[in-house]
């Protein structure tokens, strides 16, 4: 039994030590050797300094704990081996974690910009000293340029002058719906490095008399974001000699436009309108509700109560409460008046796809 259980102590030692060498030089054993009785002679000196004092073997010692200790001895060396190398191979770095790119911002300038039509300044008219609609219209083309507005909505711009626009900014700019008819007049224009036309259609409005004139919708996504707007641009009737009172029409156009603005918003895109309405606060609290909009003059139309910015105005641009306006000027200045008899009314928009994300895609 004592020779069995001392073979026993040193087949457990030789494994551990086995283990930790990494499989190698493993000593021979000699099974049929007898346990000698003696114990063995000191420590002797070495080349590297003194060895290491043998363990003693023989009748009265415990091959067990012998093999204990030396079992301890090697776990204590596994581990320090394995703290100044791994003993699976290299380790592995902690992936880094992938950067979120920040959401899509759009940044441009937009105009709402009655022209005053070549037919009030030809011929025998109330403003003779205009000059004739295709002059003032290529110094709007230029102003239009100039500025770096990237999208405008037109009123009251007659063939001649959509000639005159095109044919100005040497195809920089789309125009729709453009062409000869008269739901041309009121038309929007936007450049082609700035923006693509996803998808344009008339909306019947009433104007003079009840006659509907087709006024576009227009889908547009900005080509450096992937932010898809709406933009809606009209001109309803005003009371005048030829046509008398048409308050009439003006609230049926408005009831139009309300309804309109009410279903756009919940496309998740960011909407926006322009145009010369004939009418000041009473228009902007009508649709601004429905809409859920908010004016670049500065008011609000729902949230809080419909407010609007002091000051007289016909002509507007607005667009969804989540849009940011960070700059808006109605130019009177001389320069825009020898053009026409309203002002320009000019926009700086940020759109942070954030407020709007199901109008992103990716450029």
């Amino acid at each position: 039994m004592r020779k069995l259980g001392l073979v026993a102590g040193v087949g457990v030692a030789w494994l551990v030590t086995f283990i930790v060498m990494g499989g190698n030089g493993l000593p021979s054993i000699d099974f049929s050797a007898e346990p000698s009785s003696t114990v063995s002679p000191g420590p002797q000196a070495g080349p590297n300094g003194p060895a290491e004092t043998a363990t003693p073997i023989g009748p009265n010692s415990n091959p067990t704990a012998t093999a204990t200790s030396q079992a301890g001895s090697a776990a204590l060396k596994a581990e320090a081996l394995a703290s100044v190398a791994p003993l699976g191979g290299a380790t592995l770095a902690a992936r880094p974690k992938p950067r979120r790119m920040p959401p899509p911002v759009a940044d441009f300038r937009m105009a709402s910009f009655n022209v005053l039509g070549s037919s009030h300044t030809r011929g025998k008219t109330k403003r003779p000293q205009k000059r004739s609609g295709v002059a003032r219209m290529a110094q709007g083309t230029r102003y239009v340029v100039d500025n770096k507005i990237s999208l405008v909505g037109f009123q009251e711009l007659q063939p001649d002058q959509r000639r005159t626009f095109l044919n100005g900014t040497g195809g920089r700019y789309g125009l729709y719906p453009g062409g000869s008819s008269l739901d041309g007049d009121n038309s929007i224009a936007w450049r082609k490095d700035t923006w693509d036309l996803v998808k344009a259609q008339g909306i019947a409005i009433p104007y003079f008399g009840g006659h509907t004139r087709d006024m576009p919708l227009l889908l547009l996504r900005h080509k450096a974001s992937g932010i898809t707007i709406y933009i809606h641009n009209v001109h309803n009737p005003a009371d005048t000699k030829e046509y008398g009172r048409q308050g009439r029409w003006r609230a049926a156009a408005t009831a139009r436009e309300a309804s309109l603005l009410r279903d756009l918003k919940d496309d998740g895109y960011p909407v926006f309108m322009t145009g010369d309405m004939n009418e000041k606060q009473s228009w902007f609290c009508s649709v601004a509700g429905p809409g859920d909009m908010r004016a670049a003059a500065g008011g609000e139309g729902a949230r809080n109560g419909c407010s609007v910015a002091g000051g007289y105005r016909i002509d507007w641009v607005i667009g969804s409460h989540d849009v940011q306006w960070t700059g808006y000027t109605e130019d009177k200045s001389g320069a825009v008046k020898s053009m026409t008899d309203h002002p320009i009314i000019i926009a700086d928009v940020r759109i942070n796809s954030r407020d709007f994300p199901k109008s992103v895609t990716r450029p």
